[in-house]
């Protein structure tokens, strides 16, 4: 986290591809925990949103997120453009069995602040990557 927000504003773009984590442990320990007799019941609260403080610090980056989604995945991905103020986002439903998650092809919405919806097929996720480098960079 320190690390992107100490380089953010000397940064022309960042892609921010994955949460680090929307939660953590409410009471970290840095010593073990000991067996005891009963269960062990962990508390998770909400992690800060990095994307989201980025959003709020931006002056003249480009900020590219992205939504993994199950389902309205274009509706769901623009309310998540807007609310962190990003310049594009990249929308993949998740319940696809043959992209995404544990394929090496994907198949996204590239959505702009502008309302511009690019629908990319079927390709390789090297290929969703380049595609996604040239609609940000305007090399379409």
């Amino acid at each position: 986290k320190n690390a992107i927000l100490d380089n953010f504003e000397e940064s022309h773009i960042v892609i921010k591809s994955a949460a680090v984590a929307d939660y953590k442990i409410k009471n970290y320990s840095n010593e073990k925990i000991k067996k005891g007799e009963g269960d062990l019941t962990l508390t998770f609260v909400r992690d800060n949103d990095i994307l989201k403080i980025l959003g709020e610090k931006k002056n003249n980056q480009i900020l590219v997120g992205f939504a993994a989604e199950s389902n309205n995945v274009v509706e769901n991905a623009k309310k998540k453009l807007e609310r962190k103020n990003l310049d594009y986002i990249v929308a993949n439903d998740i319940t696809s069995a043959d992209t995404g998650f544990g394929s090496d092809d994907n198949k996204v919405i590239i959505i702009s602040k502008g309302g511009e919806e690019i629908y990319l097929d079927k390709m390789s996720k090297k290929e969703v990557a380049s595609k996604i480098f040239e609609t940000i960079l305007g090399k379409r």
